[in-house]
């Protein structure tokens, strides 16, 4: 129960997932990010697996969600093929995102491309979630921080100009519940999560580690090992118009 709730808190900026949409004047291509209807990325992410390609491709449909509009696209691996949520305005990207089809969707905003380096923004998360007849709340602070810009990144034998790096950083994370004689303890966690965005390409690159484990108050029950992720996201090539 706690994997795959902790899973669900710590990998939600990674994964979109919403069915509402609705066909809505097209947003426009940003600085960082080509919204462009055929516009299409070839990635790869690396963990301790192997390789798993991906494609994201651009549609001609927007998304209009608690006000803002959202430009849809999709992704398409091996196991089949789901929609992304981004929305540009003005110097701020966002993604809408939700952690599982039991919880309300939320927004996150993941770049802000015209502040200077050390810039930082941060974003409070919470959920509930009832499990048999018990509440378990989740609780924590998304904290992005732009640590470069201006430079350059070589990926895959592309050499990408003007990037932005971002870092972010879960804080304060905590989870309670009401669970008879059991309190749930978050320990320090481990992890270096960096993404870097080039002008029309958006993401070149992540680096995604990150290790959380939670400890019960009972000494029956062991420091449990919620979250090991390992893992690195590459832009293979493209087709921008």
């Amino acid at each position: 129960m706690k994997k795959v709730l902790f899973a669900s808190l710590f990998m939600a900026f990674l994964a979109v997932s919403c069915k509402k949409s609705s066909t809505v004047t097209p947003i426009g291509s940003s600085s960082f990010m080509s919204f462009t209807a055929g516009s299409s990325w070839n990635y790869k992410t690396t963990d301790s697996t192997g390789e798993t390609p991906y494609t994201l491709t651009s549609t001609n449909i927007d998304s209009t969600i608690n006000g803002r509009s959202y430009h849809i696209f999709t992704y398409q691996d091996a196991n089949g093929s789901n929609s992304e949520y981004y929305s540009n305005s003005g110097s701020e990207y966002y993604q809408f995102t939700q952690l599982a089809a039991q919880l309300d969707p939320f927004e996150i905003k993941y770049l802000v491309d015209n502040v200077n380096t050390g810039t930082s923004w941060t974003q409070p998360f919470a959920t509930t979630q009832v499990i048999q007849t018990y509440t378990v709340a989740l609780n924590a602070t998304i904290k992005n921080t732009i640590t470069e810009k201006g430079n350059s990144i070589t990926v895959n034998g592309t050499t990408f100009n003007n990037v932005i790096k971002v870092t972010t950083e879960i804080t304060n994370p905590s989870v309670t519940s009401n669970i008879p004689l059991v309190t749930l303890t978050v320990q320090p966690i481990t992890q270096n999560i960096v993404a870097y965005y080039a002008p029309k390409y958006g993401l070149v690159k992540r680096i995604f580690q990150l290790k959380v484990d939670v400890a019960s108050s009972l000494p029956i029950v062991p420091t449990t090992n919620v979250v090991n992720n390992n893992s690195t996201t590459e832009l293979i090539s493209s087709n921008i118009p």
